[in-house]
């Protein structure tokens, strides 16, 4: 199976071609603020490394957030684009699942994104059976919080991934005998978001596909301050 995957969610932006499990092309870029303008020439270019073109692709996957608003927009409405107008199968993958990845699979994995305030996006991960399995759910929590739901696990366990000095700070206070990746050292890889798609389910209605962002923007507070009501079936994401 020839999967196209690509990342935005974070700072990096990496794009990758895999044929069943062979990496053809892998590039990465590291400035944010140019995602959407180089996004489209960078698959380009990794399509044309691998010498295939997009009508030779099965299946295209995406890091589908938490991550920055605008970052997840550009990957998802990118794949969302290229899967319906070429028919081809859009899976979508966790942004925290996809940090998981980077992690020693014999352990508890916790992947992280800095929200702030000592605030994080952050999952909960382990390895069942060969496949990483969620077993707390991606939310938007206070360190705090999340510690109370790690206090489960035997700290020697526990491996977090993608921690701001200021996140590294606050667990090895609370789990000294923790593990941790640094941020530096765990940038997302879209090579392994092509693995992570292949026992990821399709997307059935690429139409109503959204990204994933935990918590609400500040368009969001502004539409529900205004009266507007999430009723289960018509939210703001689409409503706009």
């Amino acid at each position: 199976m020839k999967i196209l995957a690509f990342d935005t969610s974070n700072k990096p932006l990496s794009v990758a071609v895999v044929d069943d499990g062979k990496v053809l092309a892998h590039t990465e870029s590291t400035e944010m603020k140019t995602h959407s303008i180089s996004i489209l020439p960078d698959i380009k270019e990794a399509l044309e490394k691998s010498n295939l073109t997009v009508d030779d692709i099965d299946l295209i996957a995406v890091a589908k957030g938490p991550g920055s608003y605008t970052g997840v927009r550009i990957a998802v409405t990118v794949a969302k684009t290229l899967a319906d107008t070429l028919a081809k199968k859009l899976v979508g993958v966790s942004s925290l699942k996809l940090l998981a990845a980077n992690g020693d699979q014999t352990h508890i994995l916790v992947p992280l994104m800095d929200a702030r305030n000592d605030n994080a996006f952050a999952g909960v991960y382990q390895t069942v059976d060969g496949k990483l399995e969620n077993i707390i759910e991606d939310q938007h929590t206070s360190m705090e919080k999340l510690f109370e739901k790690l206090a489960q696990y035997d700290e020697n366990s526990l491996e977090f991934i993608n921690a701001t000095p200021r996140l590294q700070e606050l667990i090895q206070n609370q789990f000294p005998n923790a593990q941790v990746i640094t941020t530096e050292n765990s940038l997302p890889d879209a090579a392994k978001l092509a693995q992570l798609a292949q026992t990821t389910k399709p997307v059935e209605d690429i139409d109503s596909f959204v990204p994933t962002y935990l918590r609400l923007t500040q368009a969001e507070h502004d539409w529900y301050a205004k009266g507007h009501k999430d009723d289960g079936n018509v939210s703001y994401v689409e409503e706009v």
